[in-house]
């Protein structure tokens, strides 16, 4: 019978154990998509998480495959729900684009990640 009780009790503090409940911050939705080849260039990066943000502490950058990360700015509109982010972009020409961010969850933990598109040449 104490075994049995001291199973249930460990379980129980397992499920209920800061950490194991939640996970850190993952992209489950994103546009463009990742590794997308778009024919017209996108006017913003869109990223939802299966997490709530931190967003005044999270950050991005987008890049050409040659240049220098420029920093992208996160929408702070009203209609913005704490899982997603929006980055506005400047009009973008045919190339490789790299799209990495690193975002703080709710829960504390912080996640890195990278998004790759390329802008097609128009026909």
């Amino acid at each position: 019978m104490m075994g049995a009780t001291a199973a249930v009790v460990a379980a129980a503090i397992a499920v209920s154990a800061p950490g194991l409940a939640h996970a850190h911050a993952l992209v489950i939705e994103s546009r463009p998509p990742a590794d997308a080849k778009l024919t017209e260039p996108p006017t913003e990066i869109y990223l939802r998480f299966n997490s709530k943000l931190e967003k005044r502490l999270s950050h991005a950058t987008i890049s050409t495959e040659k240049g220098k990360p420029v920093a992208l700015p996160i929408a702070a509109g009203g209609n913005e729900k704490p899982d997603r982010l929006v980055l506005p972009l400047a009009p973008l020409s045919p190339g490789s684009y790299l799209v990495r961010y690193k975002v703080l969850a709710v829960d504390g933990h912080i996640t890195e990640g990278i998004l790759r598109f390329s802008v097609l040449e128009p026909k």
